[in-house]
């Protein structure tokens, strides 16, 4: 139970915060007040990370709607301790850091710590979650607490616009993973994600295979910013620099990357899981690259590097999918290296990228821009921050004594081993690894070409907006701390990927020779084609660096904007629902009656189409006397007339004579009970219809239009038809049980002796308390409606 008490303490720390808004002077303190989080957190998970190697997970599971199988459950394995370490160590550096950076002056910082635990506790949440619907919740509260925090300074245009685009963007991919869920409940009967990896077979042999696999790459491709849903990334720029730290380093956009290696096990079974995942991969990575050199905002420019960086990953995951299919032999020692490749991978770009953003932020929040075309020179000023980010820029483009070149190495090797695999020849090798190169090349670029337009060359103070920056130590603190482990791992590289990586690949892989075909990582692998590779995008890339003047391409490089179609059917989707709201809500709730009832006809008559029509001569006939005659004549007389009136007060009475023409019905049927009720409700809402009608106009007469009124009437009758036909399927049903059956007991169960209250009262109670709730609501809307027309009254007077 000690991680449900760890989520306890995250969700009580939450309060805490929140209990600073009660009193000013306490709100300087949310920031450490909330940091308590991330400690807890990280001593938590770095504590379990011995019993994790040994075997033994940490598992919580509590019953909740177990007929749904939707339950509590919390699993604690290799996989999500590797994200769950990676959430809460830069979480720690992030609380830290924006301790720092935000105002204890001008920003509401109790309102930004709230969110920022909400973000972090849901990351916990989806990656511990064991069960698919709760993994959904904390999914979609990823959503909801990332639009709250781009969202955080409301007050601006694109702050705005980058929360609404991404959130749009990935509650509909979360929407489509839940539909994806949801299938894989009706193929194997359970929602346990365990379970699931243990059926994966039963899935692969079903139809719904491949949409459940399209379905959920649209929820993976979403979150991690994949082509074509990357565009919402770069918009989330609007939010404050420790946002962007923690959401591209280690959390928002690894959540898809996640579930990925989660279900890689089951989706792996599929061929086209492989070829879509890897290629998409590979497109985003390119994609991303280009697109950060023609940047000139530092922040943006790290976004599309976080963007490409994702596809490279996401590419390493697709090769080594087919570890589902061949977890034995030969093969399976390719596709072991190219996942410990993207886990190795995921780790060096959770460090280096938190470090690269939180020196961007460094920079603007002590110069007032981010703009590369205003800084240079600034190692100068900011010499702690130029080596952060000098080391952290050439780790992402893979230069040796630097943990990124491993990884680089890693990928390299995966993709010229790849014609090994039975999904790929030669053809397709050659394909993706000129991808990765080039892709590789122009990451290089990027990174270097930003170190050197704003570290290097001659400083120029008069275009900086703040004219006397300097660099605060503890602001550099904990992108310095990222930054030392940078080399640390490039020169003792098996410490983390035996300890944090290789339970890890345990996890994903499901085997038991994991060891075996886990890579032992070394600095040296002799001189062979992974390292030629590295030295052309070392050579290219350098050259084109500092031989080319990048100013003069930048605007050259072209590239389609798929914001741009992204806004043009925002608008055409918001034209055509407005039109289509308009077109329905038109204030004539004679329409909406008709529609309702239309669509209401429909599904029964769908009804009947599939079961068949009642037999007529099978219906019971109650014995009838003149007396029922008379009653129903005089119904049948009042209801034609009340077409024809336009009286509002005649309207009244005679609806009101119709009510008591029913309660002669009960009691002629001998039901009493029925009949005093109908009396006593149908005389309080004549009368209260009478005092509020009786200050309203009558409707004026205006010419019959005849289409119009034939609608109505068509209507009328079908609906007419329609109850009577269900009251003989009523009649019809001696089959099923009687719902009157479950009251028999109503007196040992109440202890009432009126069925009727009991019902009420006790079997119906919850809905009961709703309707006086409604009741309530309703007459609360009036009383406010009745005032504010008062006091608008009041106003136009004075």
């Amino acid at each position: 139970m000690s991680l449900i008490y760890l989520l306890g303490a995250l969700i009580i720390i939450m309060v805490a915060v929140l209990c600073t808004l009660i009193n000013p002077k306490f709100q300087r303190f949310a920031g450490q007040i909330a940091g308590i989080a991330p400690i807890i957190a990280s001593i938590y998970f770095l504590w379990q990370i011995p019993q994790v190697m040994a075997g033994h997970f940490v598992t919580v599971k509590i019953p909740w709607l177990t007929l749904l199988d939707i339950n509590i459950d919390f699993r604690l394995d290799g996989l999500s301790l590797f994200f769950s370490l990676l959430i809460s160590l830069i979480g720690l550096a992030v609380f830290y850091y924006a301790t720092q950076y935000l105002s204890k002056e001008h920003d509401n910082l109790p309102r930004f710590y709230v969110y920022l635990l909400l973000f972090m506790l849901s990351m916990l949440g989806i990656v511990t979650a064991n069960n698919t619907i709760l993994m959904y919740v904390f999914w979609e509260l990823t959503s909801v607490s990332s639009f709250l925090l781009i969202a955080y300074w409301y007050n601006k245009g694109d702050s705005q616009f980058g929360a609404i685009q991404s959130f749009m963007i990935t509650v509909f991919g979360g929407l489509a993973l839940l539909a994806g869920f949801i299938m894989i409940y009706t193929v194997t009967g359970t929602n346990s994600i365990t379970s699931i990896i243990e059926q994966s077979d039963k899935i692969a042999q079903s139809d719904l295979f491949i949409p459940i696999i399209i379905l959920i790459l649209i929820g993976a491709f979403t979150k991690s910013a994949q082509f074509p849903f990357h565009i919402w990334l770069p918009k989330a720029m609007a939010a404050p620099t420790p946002v962007s730290a923690y959401l591209h380093s280690a959390t928002m956009v690894k959540a898809g990357i996640f579930l990925l290696f989660r279900f890689t096990p089951v989706l792996g079974l599929s061929d086209f899981y492989i070829y879509c995942v890897t290629f998409v991969g590979l497109i985003t990575m390119i994609f991303g690259a280009i697109n950060a050199i023609r940047q000139v905002d530092m922040k943006a420019i790290l976004a599309y590097s976080t963007i490409s960086q994702l596809g490279m990953i996401v590419s390493m995951v697709g090769l080594g999918g087919g570890f589902a299919q061949h977890p034995t032999g030969d093969l399976s020692k390719i596709y072991g290296l190219i996942l410990f490749a993207a886990l190795f991978h995921l780790m060096n770009h959770a460090l280096f990228k938190g470090a690269l953003f939180m020196g961007v932020g460094i920079i603007d929040h002590e110069t007032g821009t981010r703009d590369i075309r205003r800084l240079s020179g600034l190692r100068k000023v900011f010499p702690i921050t130029h080596i952060i980010m000098l080391l952290s820029a050439l780790s992402m483009a893979g230069i040796p004594f630097l943990n990124g070149f491993l990884s680089k190495e890693m990928f390299f090797d995966g993709l010229v081993s790849a014609h090994q695999l039975p999904q790929f020849n030669i053809f397709l090798t050659v394909i993706i690894a000129v991808i990765g190169v080039v892709a590789s090349i122009f990451t290089l670029i990027y990174a270097v070409y930003m170190i050197k337009e704003v570290f290097w060359g001659d400083y120029q103070k008069a275009d900086l907006p703040i004219k006397n920056p300097h660099e605060p130590f503890m602001f550099t603190l904990p992108s310095a701390i990222m930054m030392i482990l940078l080399p640390i791992i490039f020169f003792v590289p098996n410490i983390f990927g035996h300890h944090i990586i290789l339970p890890a690949l345990r996890s994903i892989t499901i085997g038991e020779n994991v060891d075996k075909i886990a890579p032992h990582v070394s600095q040296w692998h002799g001189f062979n084609l992974p390292l030629i590779l590295s030295l052309i995008v070392m050579i290219v890339g350098f050259t084109a660096v500092f031989k080319i003047d990048w100013k003069k391409y930048v605007n050259k490089i072209k590239v389609t904007s798929i914001t741009d179609l992204y806004l043009g059917s925002y608008k055409q989707f918001e034209h055509y629902s407005g039109y289509g709201i308009r077109s329905l809500m038109n204030n004539r709730l004679n329409h909406y009656i008709t529609l309702t009832l239309l669509i209401f006809i429909m599904v029964v008559v769908y009804g009947v189409i599939q079961t068949g029509f009642p037999k007529v001569q099978q219906i019971h006939v109650s014995e009838f006397g003149p007396l029922e005659v008379i009653t129903l004549i005089v119904v049948f007389v009042l209801g034609i007339a009340l077409t024809f009136i336009r009286q509002r007060l005649t309207m009244v009475i005679l609806n009101g004579i119709i009510g008591y023409c029913v309660t002669i019905f009960f009691i002629l049927m001998k039901a009493p009970d029925l009949a005093l009720t109908q009396l006593v409700v149908e005389t309080i809402t004549t009368i209260l219809f009478i005092v509020s009608f009786s200050r309203l106009p009558n409707v004026p007469r205006t010419k019959v239009h005849k289409k119009r009124e034939a609608v109505k009437i068509i209507v009328s009758l079908l609906m007419a038809v329609i109850v009577v036909m269900l009251v003989f399927i009523a009649q019809q049903s001696d089959s099923m049980p009687t719902i009157s059956t479950f009251y028999h007991d109503a007196y040992e169960l109440s202890g009432g002796k009126n069925i009727v209250n009991s019902i009420l009262g006790d079997f119906r109670a919850l809905d009961t308390l709703f309707e006086g709730m409604v009741l309530i609501i309703a007459g609360l809307g009036i009383y406010t409606l009745l005032n504010f027309k008062e006091r608008r009254g009041q106003d136009e007077r004075e």
